[in-house]
């Protein structure tokens, strides 16, 4: 299998959050605890607008609950202090969330064959402390938060590095990352969750974890 994956990939880009780390739901988690003085409706309401549209930065995502969820106007100074707590709350959690099951065995096995790479909806220093602080970063060419866009970052890795999109793969769990592969021209392999959902259109491949991604990415 390692030859073969070697032979049809140039690269694979993994989202981060729910496809190598199962910190979706301590995300959301720690999302509804900063509405917690906002009584438990609201508070269901972030948990499922975040299950609902994961891959989304969380200075949108905020910004998205306050005015859809909430209907209040959008007070800037109020959203830097909420991103700031949630930045300060989720970060060291996230380096000690436990892995979704066959990262760290596929991250050893194939790392250099083909090319790995994180593209991750978290800001960019911080992803790039958490895949330092996880063990993580010799594992891949390059580890790239946001901003800007996936479908952006993706495509200056696809110029910078000479890939030939046919033989990219882009391994997410978030519609985000199905929209920034399908805007490129990119494979893609949805990773469903514990309870064996995904986002994706009908007919998209999709694993329930790390585990299977070998056998998926060798029927493409």
């Amino acid at each position: 299998m390692d030859g073969r994956l070697q032979e049809r990939w140039d690269a694979i880009i993994f989202d981060f959050d729910g496809v190598l780390c199962d910190s979706n739901d301590l995300k959301g988690e720690t999302f509804a605890t900063l509405y917690a003085h906002e009584g438990p409706e609201v508070q269901d309401a972030i948990r499922a607008y975040h299950r609902d549209n994961g891959g989304m930065p969380r200075r949108e995502k905020l910004a998205r609950f306050e005015r859809d969820i909430l209907g209040r106007a959008l007070d800037e100074d109020r959203l830097d202090r909420m991103v700031a707590g949630f930045a300060a709350a989720v970060e060291e959690a996230v380096i000690a969330c436990a892995e979704i099951p066959g990262a760290t065995d596929f991250l050893a096995t194939h790392a250099g064959r083909p090319a790995l790479f994180i593209i991750s909806a978290t800001p960019h220093e911080e992803m790039l402390r958490i895949a330092e602080r996880r063990g993580m970063t010799d594992r891949f060419v390059s580890v790239h938060g946001s901003p800007p866009s996936k479908a952006e970052t993706a495509a200056m890795l696809i110029a910078r590095h000479g890939l030939r999109p046919g033989r990219v793969a882009f391994v997410g769990d978030a519609v985000q990352d199905y929209a920034a592969a399908t805007a490129l021209d990119l494979h893609f392999v949805g990773v469903r969750d514990a309870d064996g959902r995904h986002p994706f259109p009908d007919g998209t491949l999709t694993v329930a974890d790390l585990r299977d991604l070998p056998a998926a990415l060798a029927t493409l």
